[in-house]
């Protein structure tokens, strides 16, 4: 059962996308396209926090897979109401810690990361957040080297637990800086773990991206763009 937040009710265009995600019929491209108009969507849903202004300066945080279409998206949109956001993309290798998968781990293989000083806002976008393994990854290597004031996690879709395992993972001085953006929370998994109707399957396989060994070989357009943007001379 799909529980939809006060913004996605709000939004018949929201409520388009998330349907968009779940049709089989959706081909890869315009899979991708949609990623990318929720991520604006999601920018629009942050700007309504308090915690920003011109003068906040900003990390975006994703994984591979998320950097060309949802992060490409928040940033896009974005980073024309605040003083600086930085790029973080981080390559995880999703995997169990013991043979019953009762743990889930994402251990990180390879990072793209811009300047990480003077954080305001940590921003971790997200997919899609089920066991909240990667995230969970991803935030704590970040918060080993910065300090924000705010930590916002915005993802179109959420699994109904997502939230309370996330907050239980960090001490209370860090999950107090939690603020949640997401449009729809499910509360069904399948027997192989997939949220339903979350987003419509597996991420990689509909991005085009076939599974998760060959996505990590994929280096985001984003990241080849500001990689080039950032070099001296």
């Amino acid at each position: 059962m799909r529980q939809l937040s006060q913004y996605a009710q709000n939004s018949n265009e929201v409520k388009l996308l998330l349907d968009r995600l779940v049709d089989q019929s959706t081909q890869s491209q315009e899979y991708a396209d949609t990623f990318y108009q929720l991520g604006g969507a999601l920018s629009d849903f942050i700007q309504n926090s308090k915690f920003l202004s011109t003068r906040t300066r900003i990390t975006l945080a994703c994984s591979s897979e998320d950097a060309d279409w949802l992060s490409k998206g928040i940033l896009e949109r974005l980073e024309k109401h605040v003083a600086k956001i930085n790029l973080a993309v981080f390559w995880n290798v999703r995997a169990n810690a013991f043979e019953d998968n009762s743990l889930a781990i994402a251990p990180i293989i390879k990072t793209y990361i811009e300047s990480l000083e003077n954080v305001d806002i940590l921003i971790i976008c997200k997919s899609i957040i089920n066991t909240s393994c990667v995230v969970r990854t991803n935030l704590t290597y970040l918060i080993e080297r910065i300090t924000p004031e705010k930590i916002f996690i915005a993802s179109p879709v959420l699994f109904e637990k997502a939230i309370p395992s996330l907050e239980n993972e960090f001490p209370k001085s860090v999950s107090d800086k939690f603020e949640f953006f997401y449009f729809a929370e499910d509360n069904e998994v399948t027997s192989s773990g997939e949220v339903v109707p979350g987003i419509g399957g597996s991420v990689y396989r509909r991005l085009g991206l076939e599974d998760a060994i060959l996505k990590n070989k994929y280096i985001p357009v984003i990241v080849k763009e500001r990689r080039e943007a950032h070099l001296p001379g």
